[in-house]
């Protein structure tokens, strides 16, 4: 990769300006070392069924990174698939609150039983959109969203967007996508959302106003 690469550049931090992003590209993002939960979690993926869709476990482990800087009370995950990243997700901290939401499938009690194994995880398997729409008018809103292995990504996203608060995090999968590439476009320039990261197979979203809106590319 040549150094007048922008895009590699900006993954390594050079011209970021901003304190709060070079350090999360660069203490987060890019961060290699392995914390103390990853080979607990090993055992924990090889239960899974494994003909269910998951995640490679890098992006699992950045998503356990991003739970453990930001520390959210409450993270709600939209498409369980095999459940993987949703134990990553949960391993974080025992004291937050995981609610992962699939449509009802045969896989379904393969999976729950996987999910037993941590505690703080509620598996949902009803209507996605509805118990998306039941869980913000409740009030209590998720700081941190992982919209994962879902055809509904769409929707579920322009759901919640009128319910961010400045602590939000959007997490949104498979960005490779080219209609996630074009739907991303309009996204980012929504008033509502504040700081953009796109990299090549995930998008974050956050919505703290005081920060000087900005799209990185990574």
């Amino acid at each position: 990769m040549k150094l007048t690469d922008n895009r590699w550049l900006t993954r390594q931090g050079f011209g970021v300006h901003s304190p709060w992003a070079y350090d999360l590209i660069d203490n987060v993002i890019n961060e290699r070392h392995p914390y103390y939960a990853y080979e607990d979690l090993y055992p924990f993926w090889e239960k899974a069924p494994q003909y269910l869709p998951q995640y490679p476990q890098s992006r699992d482990e950045l998503l356990f990174r991003l739970v453990n800087r930001f520390n959210p009370k409450f993270i709600l995950e939209v498409g369980t698939g095999a459940g993987v990243s949703t134990g990553y997700l949960a391993s974080v901290s025992k004291n937050s609150r995981v609610v992962t939401v699939d449509f009802p499938h045969p896989a379904e009690k393969e999976v729950r039983r996987n999910l037993k194994k941590i505690q703080n995880i509620e598996y949902i398997a009803a209507d996605v959109i509805q118990t998306v729409q039941d869980i913000m008018d409740s009030g209590n809103i998720p700081q941190f969203i992982h919209i994962a292995h879902t055809a509904l990504w769409r929707q579920t996203v322009e759901m919640i967007l009128p319910y961010a608060k400045s602590d939000t995090v959007i997490v949104v999968e498979d960005m490779g996508k080219k209609q996630k590439k074009e739907w991303w476009k309009e996204i980012i320039n929504d008033e509502r959302v504040g700081v953009t990261f796109q990299m090549k197979k995930i998008g974050l979203l956050f919505f703290d106003k005081k920060m000087t809106k900005q799209h990185y590319v990574l």
